[in-house]
């Protein structure tokens, strides 16, 4: 895995949490809930976010941001490129 497939997976997961949420019978309910108080997500390079790491960019209800960088440790198995 590289850093823009961890990015989209990332999003993706919390996407599906933000949809699910106030669908009371639904497997995430609970899960859903704990993203209460997230109004967006946007990948940094959506955002136009100027730098080669890959990450999200979380907007609040409250208009509060934050920024989840996302830098690779190690190598791994894996010789993929962070495209």
């Amino acid at each position: 895995m590289n850093a823009r497939e961890l990015q989209d997976l990332l999003r993706d997961l919390l996407e599906e949490l933000i949809f699910a949420r106030g669908d009371g019978d639904g497997p995430l309910a609970d899960l859903a809930e704990r993203t209460a108080g997230i109004s967006a997500l946007r990948t940094y390079d959506d955002a136009g976010i100027l730098t080669h790491d890959k990450g999200l960019v979380v907007e609040c209800d409250d208009g509060g941001e934050f920024q989840v960088t996302i830098v690779r440790s190690g190598r791994g198995d894996s010789e993929e490129d962070d495209a």
